[in-house]
């Protein structure tokens, strides 16, 4: 208390400088409390609010919804994993307050609170390490560190902002258990580190082994502090088991292979990267080809250079901590250690994710300088600043780095001067560090500002900040659409899936079970699957995608209710009285379980042919041998571009000095009671920022985004054979290729008997707290095929008994019972979730006991040394 008394206007700059700095470079960008652009830039549109709606959602369930297991997104996804790397935030329970529709202002407040403490954990972090400097001074370098580029420039991911909160106290820990023997602020921020983000606790475990053997050479290493340090690191792990043990047996389970590096070099690495990156605005993509963000303040970068010409600094320390630099600037440039440090898993953009730890090293050098300034020579530092200046003016020249120009050449090089001016002001004496020190804070913190607001203007430009129109239209249309589906199902499980989906995870935002995800958490293996049934994956299946897939796949994964606001209408869904427009039922659909009498076996899928496959899949659970894709064909193809067709591949190229969009127009006659599809295969096109085809026939128009759809575009249904021309228009495209196109009718007579086979073993199912429960009455033995995707977390009763829980078709899961009337009970408890409990708790009992023992010890000794004394 007496430290928050003594220092309280200190600690309130703290956090307000770099809040105020992030809170005036949004304004500057158009961005504010309530105001007509959001802050939710890329992910944080796509993902974040989507999670923090999740999270209210939750909480405000009265303890109906779980945090282990979520049906909304991805066929049901393990909400716990998923919580480690997306879910780990300080700040999170705030989301309690908001909802849909106002959490772009939960996202923006967040924010704003994360900058401003990560400046104060920093100073309070400082201040403790390094006590000789001026309080005050030490403004200016927390500031600096809260407004570092990596996060600055990435302000659309808030869950790597909590870890910079720890960081600073993390490594105050190290000093105090390095240099005084005391653990536990080092084991309990660090546990802490490793439950909130396991990523991040990877790359930082990396560093704190660097910095702990750099920081031995201060006094020479020993061997009591480094077991010390290893044994509190160790129990910091295990402390963080609770979280670690179950995110690393999903990982395991689902994740992909190891990364190889394909080459010696980084792609897009060149000579002068660290300088180009430490001009002041300096901002060129956070997607591939990313030089890595490393700028953290031209005065730390000054001191930091600094650092190796103080003489009190033994050439030992000199090397050591320049082995770390080095270190981590070859890994930018070597991607072997570049993928080490992210765990040999290359990164889906945002490259280089343990840049941080450049600036992080800056910093600490630069205050390990600044504590000594008095024995720098007023030679070393012109020297040192001049050198930056002709590095700079030489980048700029160059003319390599098309993201730098004359505006933030000037901007950095009259930063440089002014820092001349001071430093050259308290060296010789002309200023008192009364006056120096406001004026250095000032400088800093203007500095590190600017940069700020050309990193929001970077994204803004980049990735764009949307507007809240957009946002709250989106939200008022598909939030109505989804009460409405809660309203009609309740507890009943049932999916809904959206043919034009906002986002990927809006069933995450809005509270239906779907199909679709976007996440770098998910189950591969049933993605996997999804994948060889026609749904639109990725290779390493960061995306499920609903749209442009088969109304066959639509009964068969329990998909009940569409919201299609747009497309053909589809065979068995119905539009539904007094509700919003777009929202139909699928008087078709199955239940989350399907029995399939005599048992469920696997099926041999092909490799590049979905209806195949998801025609073989659903006679395996009919038990029937149907055909139910038909083929037909183009009779006429007409086109004012050029055309070539090679190898069965189309190429269309818009003639010179034609007007309009690319098109081209199929006329096909479609047979008689089919829903059509057109599939239209692996599209690529010349403009890379315009991924789309328009649909055009006599009643619909619509578009898709090919790059988040399916192959199978819905042409309609029809009853009676007919002649029907399909037009697709490419925008903003010269020329696009794809594929043969193909025709297909689904047979609506099949697929209605087979659907009528499927309920004559009626399954119902409803959801409970992280789990489910299904009733079904069977003439035959069986088994239960659960279209809920397989991990080892899930445990099953059928009438009260535990039974096994089988996988099936590699990806989902199966369940034998006998005939007769039955209920099956699923519950989700994550695997490794109770070893994790079990092996957190004995790391919490070993580190009280080894701390209690430590200072035993200690107490004994020091009585025995009173003892010799008085002897």
């Amino acid at each position: 208390m007496t430290f928050l008394r003594k220092n309280a206007l200190l600690l309130f700059l703290a956090f307000l400088l770099p809040a105020g700095a992030m809170t005036l470079a949004f304004l500057a960008n158009g961005i504010y409390w309530g105001g007509p652009v959001t802050v939710l830039a890329g992910d944080a549109y796509h993902q974040y609010v989507e999670i923090a709606t999740l999270v209210s959602r939750i909480l405000h369930s009265g303890g109906q919804q779980g945090f282990l297991y979520t049906w909304t997104s991805g066929l049901g996804l393990n909400l716990y994993a998923f919580a480690s790397y997306y879910m780990g935030s300080f700040f999170l329970p705030l989301a309690y307050f908001f909802n849909a529709k106002s959490m772009p202002d939960f996202l923006y407040l967040t924010t704003l609170l994360k900058f401003g403490f990560i400046g104060l954990s920093s100073w309070i972090s400082f201040s403790q390490m390094f006590r000789k400097i001026n309080r005050w001074l030490l403004l200016a370098f927390s500031t600096s560190f809260a407004l570092l580029s990596f996060l600055t420039s990435q302000n659309e991911i808030p869950m790597w902002q909590d870890v910079f909160i720890l960081i600073p106290l993390i490594v105050w820990g190290l000093h105090r258990l390095q240099d005084e023997g005391k653990r536990i602020l080092y084991y309990v921020t660090l546990s802490i580190l490793f439950i909130q983000n396991y990523y991040f606790g990877f790359i930082l475990a990396i560093f704190l082994v660097l910095y702990f053997l750099a920081r031995s050479m201060w006094q020479g290493f020993k061997w009591r502090n480094f077991l010390n340090f290893a044994v509190t690191s160790l129990l910091s792990g295990l402390t963080s088991l609770v979280m670690l043990l179950p995110m690393y047996l999903d990982l395991k389970a689902n994740g992909q292979a190891m990364t190889t590096a394909q080459s010696l070099f980084t792609e897009n690495s060149w000579a002068l990267d660290l300088v180009a990156k430490n001009f002041v605005g300096s901002y060129d993509t956070t997607q591939y080809q990313a030089v890595p963000m490393i700028y953290v303040g031209l005065l730390p970068l000054i001191f930091a250079t600094l650092f190796f010409f103080v003489k009190s600094i033994c050439l030992r320390v000199k090397i050591a901590y320049g082995v770390i630099l080095a270190f981590v600037v070859a890994s930018f440039y070597l991607e072997w250690l570049d993928l080490a440090w992210q765990g040999f898993h290359t990164p889906n953009m945002f490259l280089h994710r343990y840049a941080w730890v450049f600036s992080l090293m800056v910093i600490l050098m630069a205050l390990e300088t600044f504590t000594r300034l008095r024995e720098v020579k007023l030679v070393y530092i012109l020297s040192v600043i001049g050198f930056w200046g002709v590095l700079f003016l030489v980048t700029f020249l160059i003319e390599h780095y098309h993201y730098l120009n004359g505006t933030l050449l000037a901007i950095t090089l009259l930063f440089l001067a002014a820092y001349v001016i001071l430093l050259l002001g308290v060296k010789k004496k002309w200023l008192g560090i009364r006056l120096f020190a406001p004026i250095l804070i000032l400088f800093a913190v203007v500095e590190v500002g600017v940069n700020t607001y050309y990193e929001i203007a970077g994204v803004k430009n980049q990735w764009n900040y949307p507007a809240r129109s957009y946002y709250e239209q989106e939200a008022s249309t598909l939030g109505s659409l989804a009460d409405k589906v809660q309203a009609l199902s309740k507890t009943t499980f049932v999916r809904t899936d959206n043919t034009s989906p906002d986002t990927a995870n809006d069933s995450m935002k809005f509270g239906y079970n779907a199909i679709a995800l976007f996440s770098s958490v998910r189950n591969a293996n049933s993605s996997a699957v999804m994948s060889q049934l026609g749904f639109a994956t990725d290779g390493g299946y960061l995306n499920l995608r609903y749209p442009g897939n088969t109304l066959l796949m639509d009964s068969v994964f329990g998909v009940g209710y569409n919201i299609n606001l747009s497309q053909p209408a589809k065979f068995g869904f119905d539009t539904i009285p007094d509700s919003p427009a777009g929202l139909s039922h699928n008087s078709y659909a199955a239940s989350l379980g399907i029995f399939v009498p005599g048992g469920y076996q696997d099926v041999h899928f092909l490799t590049s042919d979905a209806l195949t496959n998801q025609t073989v899949f659903l006679n395996a659970l009919t038990k029937t041998d149907r055909s139910y894709f038909t083929p037909f064909y183009a009779l006429k193809t007409t086109t004012k571009a050029a055309i070539v067709n090679n190898l069965g591949r189309i190429t269309l190229t818009q003639a010179l000095g034609a007007t309009g969009d690319l098109s081209v127009t199929y006329k096909v006659e479609v047979p008689a009671g089919v829903q059509a599809y057109l599939q239209l295969p692996d599209v690529t096109y010349n403009n890379p920022s315009v991924h789309n085809v328009t649909v055009t026939t006599p009643k619909y128009v619509y578009t898709v985004s090919t790059d988040s759809a399916g192959e199978y575009l819905n042409l309609g249904i029809f009853e009676k054979a007919q002649a029907l021309t399909v037009m697709l228009t490419f925008p903003e495209n010269t020329q696009v290729s794809y594929g043969s196109p193909a025709f297909w009718g689904l047979n609506l007579a099949t697929y209605t008997q087979a659907m009528t086979d499927l309920a004559q073993n009626a399954v119902t199912a409803k959801t409970l707290k992280n789990g489910a429960e299904l009733t079904t009455d069977t003439t035959a033995s069986g088994d239960l095929f659960l279209t809920i995707p397989y991990d080892k977390g899930w445990q099953a009763t059928v009438d009260g008994s535990k039974v096994t829980v089988k996988r099936a078709q590699s990806g989902f899961m199966k369940i034998t019972l006998p005939k007769g009337k039955h209920t099956v009970v699923l519950h989700f408890w994550p695997a490794g979730l109770s070893a994790g409990i079990g092996l957190s708790l004995l790391g919490i009992s070993l580190f009280v006991v080894s701390e209690w023992g430590r200072k035993w010890f200690q107490t004994r000794r020091a009585s025995e040394n009173e003892g010799i004394e008085i002897a």
